[in-house]
């Protein structure tokens, strides 16, 4: 059985670990390859979280009854908190 736990609320070992796996969040901290391209129309990708803590915060990860990051699924579910572009939190 899997449960989805906010990432604020691992432990460290594990915020690590998702943060290893996971390398697809945009952050100021940690910027991935999509993000260096730009948008269709020019402009640079928008910041989605402020922080890996800020990613953290708003993120779910699965986790398993024995509290280990489970290997499936193998996606988090996250609610961006544009910190740069307000006006895309609706």
């Amino acid at each position: 059985m899997v449960m989805f736990i906010r990432g604020d609320h691992l432990s460290p070992r594990l915020q690590s670990r998702v943060k290893a796996r996971y390398v697809h969040r945009f952050t100021r901290e940690h910027k991935p390859a999509w993000a260096k391209q730009e948008w269709r129309d020019g402009k640079p990708y928008p910041l989605q979280f402020d922080s890996d803590a800020d990613w953290l915060a708003h993120t779910e990860f699965p986790v398993t009854i024995k509290g280990e990051l489970a290997d499936r699924p193998t996606h988090c579910y996250s609610t961006p908190t544009w910190p740069d572009n307000p006006e895309l939190r609706r």
